[in-house]
Formats: C-alpha cells, structure tokens, sequence
C-alpha cells in the first residue's frame, strides 16, 4: 500500500516508533556526543598539566579537517562506492576517529607537535564525515515519524552521556570519548535492516536546497564567531556542568512539547522550536551575567544540534526535488556549516575577538547575530517552505501498489526518470546483467553504464542490493 496520506502523527504513532528497537534509535546520538565531548569541550581532553596549543586552534582545525574530509569523501563515494562497499569499509573509516582522537590526546599533551595535532584532527574529519554521510544514507529509508523520533531521542542521549562522563577522570574521559564513534558506527551497521520509509514525497521545493545551504553558513558562521570570544572558554571552564545540564533541559522540553503539541508534524514543530532557542541563546550574551552565559552558551550549543536535526529531517524531501542523492546533498550543506564555522573562526581570530572584554561589543554580536537569524527564519528558510515540503493537500489521492510494475512507474515518475532510465530500470531490477542490458536495448556499453549511474543517483543507491530492496521493498 502507498499512501497519500499526511505525515500527522498521533500518540500511539510516536510512541510505538521510539519503542520499535530502542537501541538503535540512539544511534547518531553517539555522534553528537562525540561532537560535543570532543570537539566543544576537546580542553577536557588535557589529561596532563601541559598545554602546547591553544583550544580555539583546535577548534578551527576541526571545522577546516571536516568540511574538507566531506568534500573529498563526497567525491570518493562517487568513485568507490565507499558506502555500498559493506560494513568492514564503514568500520574502517569509523575507527579512524577514534585514532586521530587518541593522536590528539598525545599532540595536545606529551608531543609539542602542530603536524601531529592537524593529522589527528584530519582522521577525526575522514571518520566523521563518513559516519555523517552513512546515517544521512540511512535517514533517507526511515518515515518522517520515526525520523524525527530517531533525532530528538539521539540528542537527549548526546547530553545525558556528556553529563555522565564529565564526572570521570581525564584518561576515562577521553577513553569514552574515542569509543563514542565506535558505538555510532557499530549501530548504524545493525541498523542494515531498516525498511524504506512508507511514504515518497511528490512535493516540489523550489529553491530548497540553495535555502538549506545559506541556512548552514549562517548557522556555521555566527557558531565559528561565538567560539572566538572569551565568554564560551571561560564558561565552558568554569561552568562546563551546567552548560550540559541546561543542554539536557532544552532537550527534554523539545521531546515534551513535540509530544504534547508537536506530533502531528515533528519536522513543522522542530523548525518552529529551533528559532526561539537560537535567539534566547545569543540575546543573553547581552546581559553579561555568569548565569546568563551558561544559558545563552547552552541555548547555541543546543539549538545547532537540534539544527543540524532539522536538515536531516528535511534532506529526504529535497533529494526527491533536485533529482540527486541525499547523502551527497547532505555532504555539501553540512561541509557549508563546517565552512562558515571556520571562517567565523577566522573572523575572530583577524578582529581579535579573543581580547574583547567589552560588554558594549559582546552586545553589537548578540545583536547581529539575532537579526541574521531572523531575516533566516522569516525571509531565506521560511515556516512556509516547511509546512510545503512535509504536508500533502487533503485532496491528494491515495494511490495503492500492488504490482512490482506499479511500484516501478511509481519509482520512475517519483525520481523523474527518463523513459530509457525506466527501461533499465526494470531490466535491473529483474537481475539482467549490463551486457544483457546493452544487448536487448541495443545500446552501447558506455551509455548503458551512464543510465546505471544516473538512475543511482536519482534513487540514492549506491549499488545493486540497494536498488533491489528499494524496488522490491514496498511491493511486497
């Protein structure tokens, strides 16, 4: 059965989809966690008395490290087929985090070495970009209700694990710390069995991706600048516990209201929370209060993350509009976040931002910084095209599969294909070899494999079983 219906989702609905395999749902959480532990918080990661670098070049080597890993892995995949290529590959390049994260720990205390710091951070970045693109892969099969169950409990367990380990001694620390990517990746292998989502989005977002890809410099930029000023170190020195445990609240309250008021759209009710804790968290950096730092450092960690949850959520949608794949759509707008990040750290590091102790320009920044976040929310990634991509006019029709071939012209007016991407299609999907392929439609072998790779791209497969189950997995 295929379904027109709305993404509307009761109680039960959520209920039953966060209890569906608990385990897994906390799968990408194990990445925050890291981004959190490790990243925002890598002074945690001086286990020694010494320090040979400066926390805020740690910082920027992490932003510049991954948005270049995402950029060349994007490329790669293209190549390689790294994602389609099994679970050992997927370890492989996962492990690779947990290493460089190790290499750090030794660069940051025992080996005054800028080389070894930056190659610890660029295995940190390969790793990273990796699991990042195989959970976006994974997002792309689940259904809007379980997705959005998937992000907001994943952020929960992100906060609750760094509370916990922030108790543990320097060595325990960092030893959680590099196991964290081990376990992502480790549940996103068991995860192999998740079924496509029961529902395709035939809606059209003009201009989605360009919408999505601004939104992420901005976010990345405003994030890069905060991080340079003497507010976020210092509070993160001498208040790190609270800025987590107010992480853990702003988390809580999101799963609270999405249930009380928000399950009918998750995606929609995400959006709409997102704004009010971005502004909170930069308009308190006005006031100048140590409490007050704690919050806004908390309300801007916690609102990128929960951003950053919302271009997942959205991604599946406009995949389904440009015609490409969403682990590649995924990789450039997240690269863009990471990009805009580093440059705002290079902002700060050209205006000497490190030594404002001006509260009159510390607010000059809380305030350019919530006009750029409203002219995004109102003017660039508008309410509008949100409630446009993830709801369906009542009038839709519901229309049924029943057959692999109905499922088939579904799959080609879907992701537009051609008539002759269509024909391979089906020749595909019935197991026909490419020279059978080339034989019966009597073509060449170069345009044959040309129609291959434009139809994985279309579909955001990456190899045979990929396009078996998609075909397969909803005419059943």
């Amino acid at each position: 059965m295929e379904g027109g219906t709305s993404p509307e989702a009761t109680l039960s609905d959520l209920l039953v989809s966060w209890r569906h395999k608990p385990w897994l749902m906390l799968g990408i959480g194990y990445y925050f966690a890291f981004s959190l532990s490790a990243v925002v918080n890598c002074p945690s990661l001086v286990v020694s008395q010494e320090r040979f670098y400066s926390m805020l070049l740690v910082r920027g080597s992490f932003s510049a490290t991954v948005s270049i890993s995402l950029i060349v892995m994007m490329f790669l995949i293209r190549k390689f087929d790294i994602l389609g290529s099994g679970r050992w590959a997927i370890a492989f390049f996962v492990s690779l985090t947990s290493i460089g994260t190790i290499l750090l720990v030794f660069s940051l205390n025992y080996v005054d070495s800028v080389g070894l710091m930056f190659a610890s951070t660029l295995l940190i970045g390969i790793g990273n970009s990796v699991l990042l693109l195989s959970w976006g892969a994974l997002f792309q099969k689940l259904s809007p209700v379980r997705l959005a169950g998937h992000v907001t409990l994943s952020c929960l367990f992100a906060a609750v694990a760094c509370v916990a380990i922030r108790a543990l001694p320097p060595a325990a620390y960092f030893a959680v710390a590099a196991t964290l990517p081990l376990a992502s990746g480790i549940t996103l292998i068991f995860c192999a069995d998740e079924q496509h989502k029961a529902e395709e989005s035939e809606v059209m977002w003009e201009n989605g991706l360009t919408k999505i890809f601004v939104s992420c410099i901005i976010m990345g930029l405003t994030c890069g600048l905060l991080r340079t000023f003497p507010v976020f170190g210092e509070t993160f020195a001498l208040h790190a516990d609270a800025v987590y445990t107010f992480i853990v609240l702003v988390f809580v309250l999101n799963i609270v209201l999405i249930v009380l008021v928000g399950r009918k759209n998750p995606v929609l009710f995400l959006y709409r929370f997102c704004m009010p804790v971005f502004i909170a968290g930069y308009g308190l950096l006005v006031i100048g209060d140590p409490l007050t730092n704690v919050l806004a450092i908390a309300c801007a960690l916690g609102g990128s993350v929960l951003f950053e949850c919302l271009v997942l959520l959205v991604f599946p949608y406009v995949a389904i509009r440009t015609k490409s794949s969403v682990v590649h759509l995924l990789g450039w707008c997240v690269a863009a976040q990471h990009t805009g990040s580093f440059v705002g750290f290079l902002l700060g590091e050209l205006t000497a931002t490190r030594e404002i102790a001006d509260q009159a320009q510390m607010a000059a920044f809380s305030i350019l910084a919530i006009i750029a976040f409203m002219c995004l929310f109102f003017f660039i990634f508008k309410e509008l095209d949100v409630i446009n991509i993830t709801e369906k006019k009542s009038g839709d029709p519901i229309r049924v599969i029943q057959t692999p071939d109905d499922r088939l012209q579904y799959l080609a007016e879907t992701y537009r294909l051609s008539p002759r991407e269509t024909e391979v299609l089906r020749l595909l999907s019935n197991g026909r070899s490419l020279p059978y392929i080339e034989e019966e439609l009597v073509i060449s072998h170069s345009t044959a494999r040309t129609h291959v790779k434009h139809i994985y791209d279309k579909l955001g497969v990456n190899n045979r079983q990929q396009l078996h189950d998609l075909v397969q997995g909803e005419a059943d």
